[in-house]
């Protein structure tokens, strides 16, 4: 009753997240090794690590939301993270053209769910009413749908079209699945939404790989992601223009908790082409998830007499998920022997996503996920430039649209310095990303999605330590 391809595609969404100097470098790391972060992107790179390392890394994360509904809506949010905690073994072999073969465990954050969005404006086309009137249409009182017809009958916000009550039985008399509402759809009315969401993804690896005579480095990461969101959503109807039986208003909330975790596999291969050319190559099996979610509603009616509240028990469903697979050809190359450039580009089939579960089919979903769900590439560029005694990196990433036609690309800009003592180093990022996305307040058959515009600014400190 609650999950659809809308949860598909946010769980099977990554960000460049990490320690400061992977993002900073938006994530290009594809073909670079040495750092923790790339372990969840190409595993070879732990090829390279030459020291034993432990990383630690915080993060600052201000997130801003537009909303475009007549007028302009913005909201905020803000909170602190751990991005990364991880830990290297470097295990040399003398006597081998194998060099080195490297163990690393820890987890990486990929990604991020804090937002708070705020939709008002008015509208006199539809009402949310409209739409659970439809879906309550031809069912009987005990056979509406617990989460949206139920609680609508029960405070008033839709009722019988009959309900006189046969004094034998002391129930409807026509209780045979017609309705009417409350609220009428085509006056004016102003409608207001607020979304709060928060939680993220994490994944914990364990790597293994090593450097056969400096020129190939090969590698493999067991993922073990986990999904922790929590959304809670408060819809509004007032001011309305006309109305039956004196209503006022209503409010309708919605509260959703998700618990998931799951496995994949990643592969990877960095060759050393020279000293100043390294060639990348990654593929990430599709994650197979297992899910579950409490999900509520709480419907209120204000009249004048008072205010009716109803709510729907917590409905508990559990369900399997299989996110896309992966692919991505990586280039570095050093310049000037001080400046290092990198480039990552990744295709991601986000058509290939499933649903399943054992007490549903999801054939409706799966197939939404087809239709609406596109192959698409991710581009992520690095720099890297020596200024003793300082580090500065650079980078710019842009990160395709799932969907086949909109584009809901996002940008991301980011910026930082390191300082590398050789025991020990201190790394400071700062990114910038910009999207655009929509929010859907009720069924698109009754109302057109409303336009997001959303702005996300991270800073992110790793101390780390070789020995």
């Amino acid at each position: 009753l609650a999950q659809n391809e809308i949860d598909a595609l946010r769980y099977s969404q990554d960000a460049p997240l990490g320690t400061a100097r992977y993002t900073a470098m938006s994530g290009a790391f594809g073909s670079l090794g040495g750092e923790f972060s790339a372990l969840s992107l190409n595993p070879a790179g732990i090829g390279m690590y030459q020291f034993s390392e432990f990383t630690f890394t915080p993060s600052f994360n201000l997130n801003s939301t537009a909303s475009y509904y007549g007028g302009k809506e913005t909201d905020y949010s803000s909170g602190l993270k751990i991005g990364n905690i991880g830990l290297v073994f470097s295990s040399p072999k003398e006597n081998s053209d194998w060099k080195r073969v490297n163990y690393a465990i820890g987890w990486n954050q990929v990604a991020n769910y804090n937002n708070n969005i705020r939709i008002i404006g008015r509208n006199n086309t539809s009402s949310l009413a409209d739409n659970i009137l439809d879906i309550s249409q031809g069912h009987t009182i005990e056979e509406l749908n617990t989460l949206y017809g139920s609680p609508a009958v029960w405070s008033d916000l839709i009722d019988l079209e009959d309900n006189s009550v046969d004094t034998t039985t002391d129930w409807y008399a026509h209780d045979n699945g017609n309705y009417i509402s409350h609220v009428k759809g085509s006056s004016s009315k102003l409608q207001s939404k607020n979304i709060y969401s928060s939680g993220g993804k994490n994944e914990f690896i364990f790597s293994i790989g090593g450097s056969f005579n400096e020129q190939l480095y090969l590698g493999a990461t067991i993922g073990i992601p986990t999904i922790d969101y929590y959304e809670k959503s408060t819809y509004n109807e007032t001011s309305f223009e006309d109305t039956i039986n004196g209503l006022q208003g209503f409010d309708f909330q919605e509260e959703l908790s998700v618990y998931g975790s799951g496995l994949n596999l990643k592969l990877g291969a960095i060759l050393r082409i020279s000293e100043s050319l390294k060639l990348g190559a990654a593929l990430h099996t599709p994650t197979a998830y297992s899910i579950e979610e409490t999900y509520s509603t709480t419907l209120t009616t204000h009249f004048a007499e008072g205010s009716n509240k109803e709510s729907s028990l917590p409905n508990y469903f559990e369900y399997d998920l299989i996110t896309p697979w992966k692919a991505i050809l990586s280039a570095s190359s050093v310049v000037n022997k001080n400046i290092l450039l990198s480039a990552d580009y990744e295709i991601v089939d986000y058509t290939f996503s499933r649903m399943h579960s054992d007490y549903y089919t999801f054939e409706a979903e799966n197939t939404s996920i087809e239709e609406l769900y596109a192959k698409t590439a991710n581009i992520r560029l690095g720099a890297e430039m020596n200024v003793k005694p300082f580090v500065l990196r650079a980078g710019y990433s842009k990160y395709g649209s799932a969907f086949v036609n909109k584009d809901y690309s996002s940008e991301s800009f980011s910026f930082g310095l390191g300082i590398n003592n050789g025991g020990y180093y201190f790394d400071a990022a700062y990114v910038l990303t910009q999207g655009n996305g929509e929010h859907l307040l009720y069924n698109e058959d009754y109302i057109n999605p409303i336009s997001l515009a959303n702005t996300n600014h991270n800073l992110i400190f790793t101390l780390g330590f070789r020995y």
